[in-house]
């Protein structure tokens, strides 16, 4: 039982291995620091803090000088990212004060003070909430943050709430929300020293590596693809020529690895019959649904949420791939229906009545209008396993089409696109390639005909499951 888990986990990791490589979640923690006067809540001083995966993604589409970090210019693109989406939204926070909570009606904030900075290889997003709110004796300020589209996963940081507890007693709701009472009597006007709040300090545990190890191929492929494209904007003509070089070999390696329907395309080609020039097209196809799906994710991210910082892209992928795994079962089902009906109608009994019954009505023209609706069925068949093969954008090729919109190199993209498709392509056929010639080899031997016939769709099942349930592992 337990070699059977391990070869279906291996399974899954070797084969949807795609989708397993988001690292556009930007899951957040915030910290708060309450200040008040003698007689007022003077702000609230506001820090989000972001995962070092996060941090990496943004220097790796803002770092236009290639060198390995953020400078002034490019985190303050990162803040006009930030701003044009939380600025609509009223910072994602909720505020009430009063004798209760008001859980449902945010009082108007006004923010000042807006920093982005990077520390200890994390994100840093600085702001200021003023308040000015007269202190008033059980009076509760309420704070709640949550982004309700979903696109930011934000929870408040409970060890690094700071306040005066002279003044406030603090009462965490859940992760996302928190309340301050005021048990100061303020009527009693007397001097005294506020007692010092320590100094809290969230750190995400950064695991030291060495740079040649933290840096592997698609990295070093994803700084060689940015770095011709800034040359490109400059007008380097050459270049173009080593940018649509780099993206081919970039497509070939980046298909090698797990993932990308190969596992999928052998499968298909072990179950149908087809030319070597119909599996080429196939997975041409495949690998251009592939790219045209990355693109369609980062257009409708850039122009309908207006922003790169949010974990839609993640999300979406996560949909899709739950989606996809539907319609590749569906495909399994629909070509073992196919099989066992055509094994079935080829029974040497079904043979011989229908010999017998119908052998003057079957003319030239009736096996060519057979033939005629048999291809057109292959063709539509085809098409269901491009998309279902393809439709799962990878988000390496998600952070070529950001570079386009960061750096404005369209042209030049597009046609990186299509070499990284023209690569990826070639993978998958050599799998197909495989697929065909075993094929040819297993036809020879009926039992093992038949038998591949059927394994070959119940194993497309087996794929579609895995990945719907590998869904809710990402």
């Amino acid at each position: 039982m337990m070699k059977l888990i391990l070869t279906l986990l291996f399974l899954t990791q070797a084969v949807f291995g795609c989708a397993l490589c988001a690292v556009y979640s930007p899951k957040t923690r915030v910290v708060l620091d309450v200040k008040a006067s003698d007689t007022l809540i003077k702000e609230i001083d506001v820090k989000w803090i972001v995962t070092k995966a996060f941090t990496k993604t943004l220097n790796n589409v803002y770092d236009t000088n290639l060198n390995n970090k953020l400078d002034k210019d490019e985190l303050e693109n990162v803040k006009i990212a930030f701003r044009n989406y939380v600025e609509p939204r009223d910072f994602l926070v909720n505020i009430s004060y009063g004798k209760k909570i008001n859980k449902l009606r945010s009082n108007r904030i006004k923010v000042n003070d807006l920093r982005v900075d990077v520390e200890n290889g994390l994100l840093h997003i600085r702001y200021k909430i003023l308040l000015d709110y007269k202190l008033v004796k059980d009076d509760i300020l309420y704070f709640n943050t949550n982004d309700k589209e979903g696109y930011f996963i934000v929870t408040i940081a409970e060890n690094a709430v700071k306040y005066d507890p002279t003044v406030f007693k603090k009462e965490t709701i859940d992760t996302n929300s928190v309340s301050f009472k005021i048990i100061k009597d303020i009527k009693v006007q007397k001097k005294e020293e506020i007692t010092p709040t320590k100094k809290v300090e969230v750190k995400e545990k950064i695991k030291e590596t060495p740079k040649n190890v933290d840096e592997n191929y698609l990295t070093i492929f994803s700084k060689k693809i940015k770095q011709n494209l800034l040359q490109i904007d400059k007008g380097n003509t050459f270049a173009l020529i080593t940018l649509l070089f780099i993206s081919f070999i970039y497509g070939i390696i980046h298909a090698m690895g797990p993932g990308h329907g190969k596992s999928l395309a052998f499968s298909y080609f072990m179950s149908n019959k087809s030319s070597y020039t119909r599996a080429f097209i196939i997975s041409q196809l495949a690998a251009f649904i592939h790219i045209i799906g990355a693109l369609i994710l980062v257009l409708i991210s850039v122009f309908l949420i207006s922003t790169f910082l949010n974990s839609f892209v993640d999300d979406s992928i996560k949909m899709i791939t739950k989606l996809t795994a539907v319609f590749i079962m569906l495909l399994a089902v629909f070509i073992l229906y196919k099989k066992i009906k055509n094994k079935n109608s080829s029974c040497p009994t079904c043979c011989a009545h229908h010999g017998h019954e119908h052998t003057h009505e079957h003319n030239h023209d009736h096996d060519h209008e057979h033939a005629h609706e048999d291809e057109k069925k292959m063709k539509k068949q085809d098409l269901f396993f491009v998309l279902t093969a393809g439709i799962i954008p990878c988000p390496g090729t998600v952070v070529l089409f950001l570079y386009a919109f960061v750096l404005k190199t369209y042209f030049a993209v597009i046609l990186a696109s299509f070499a990284i498709s023209l690569g990826m392509g070639l993978v998958i056929f050599a799998s197909s390639f495989l697929s065909l010639n075993l094929n040819k080899v297993s036809s020879k031997v009926e039992k093992v005909k038949n038998i591949i016939e059927i394994a070959s769709p119940i194993f497309i099942f087996v794929l579609g499951l895995l990945l719907f349930f590998n869904v809710n592992v990402i």
